[in-house]
């Protein structure tokens, strides 16, 4: 009986294992391709250390050998899959750099207020704000010395003169409100970014009693499609000016999205080069189910460096306030 139990204890070890790589598999390559994998890549991704409540006590008390195993399992989810990044403190910055800091926030049209958004203005102290779903034109009362633009839901509010502005729009609203900034570092480029949410294309398959509702997959592969088409056409308009850039915004993608890296990973990620941790910014709940994703990001050309990152406060939106300091 015993002998038995260690054998399916091992297999299912194993089928863990090799469950665990077929879902990393699946995010990776599949994710934003095939429906079924955009689920899971826009779905909680700790769900899958829940067998390590069986699994790790049962090692520990009876087949410690395969504690290995499960920590490289382990290892597998918390690193590649749920996202845990680990960047080095950025070195060689000369002391003649000039320091920008740069906060994204998308504040969920009514849920955060001038005021809340004057108190973040008042803690960060930042220099260019990049803003999403600001619904109501009535909503921020910039007093001078902050200068900003402004298309449907997206706005850019900066401490410096902002020579000009375009706007991508995706109607109703705005992919990308592109200005070009004079700060005393030189002129640079600004874009905040306002991408298609997967919710939209993914609500209809998702069913709250048969699980998924194939009348829709029609409908959420359109989707997918369209969001394919959002970021290649964001990405050559953005290309298009010849600007050192900063891109900041609710970009509704995952970093190991295949949108992402084939779109924005030529540019530096703010919190990939510089943070540490899962640095979360989106917060879901689907039914039982409650998580975090990080969606929202500041990317830059070479030019311009991030040496630090981190989540501002929380004033009520469903996502958080992503701070960077960058040098140039």
């Amino acid at each position: 009986m015993l002998l038995f139990f260690q054998r399916v204890f091992s297999l299912g070890v194993y089928l863990y294992g090799a469950g665990v790589l077929c879902i990393w598999a699946l995010l990776r390559f599949c994710g934003d391709v095939w429906w079924f994998a955009t689920v899971l890549l826009y779905g909680p991704r700790w769900i899958y250390l829940l067998p390590m409540c069986f699994f790790l006590p049962v090692s520990v008390l009876w087949e410690r050998r395969y504690l290995i195993p499960l920590g490289l399992i382990a290892g597998i989810i918390i690193w590649p899959v749920m996202g845990f990044n680990v960047a080095f403190p950025k070195k060689n910055i000369p002391d003649t750099a000039f320091t920008l800091r740069v906060v994204t926030y998308n504040v969920q049209r009514w849920e955060v207020n001038k005021e809340e958004f004057a108190a973040l203005l008042d803690a960060v102290q930042p220099d260019i704000v990049a803003i999403q779903e600001c619904a109501s034109p009535r909503w921020l009362e910039v007093p001078s010395p902050w200068y900003t633009k402004r298309s449907v839901y997206s706005m850019v509010v900066s401490r410096y003169p902002i020579n000009d502005s375009y706007v991508l729009p995706r109607v109703p609203e705005t992919s990308g409100l592109y200005c070009t900034i004079k700060t005393p570092g030189g002129i640079i480029g600004f874009c905040s970014v306002d991408l298609l949410t997967p919710r939209r294309s993914l609500a209809g398959v998702l069913d709250p009693v048969r699980i998924f509702n194939f009348d829709y997959v029609d409908t959420a592969q359109e989707g997918i499609d369209f969001r394919w088409a959002e970021s290649e056409n964001l990405f050559k308009w953005i290309k298009g000016f010849g600007d050192e850039k900063i891109l900041a915004g609710d970009f509704n993608l995952t970093t190991d999205s295949p949108i992402y890296r084939k779109y924005w990973s030529g540019y530096q990620n703010a919190f990939t080069e510089t943070g540490l941790g899962f640095g979360y910014t989106k917060k879901t709940r689907i039914n039982i189910f409650s998580y975090q994703s990080r969606i929202d990001h500041i990317l830059s050309t070479p030019g311009i460096r991030p040496v630090r990152t981190w989540l501002g406060p929380d004033f009520g939106s469903d996502h958080l306030p992503v701070v960077v300091e960058f040098v140039y």
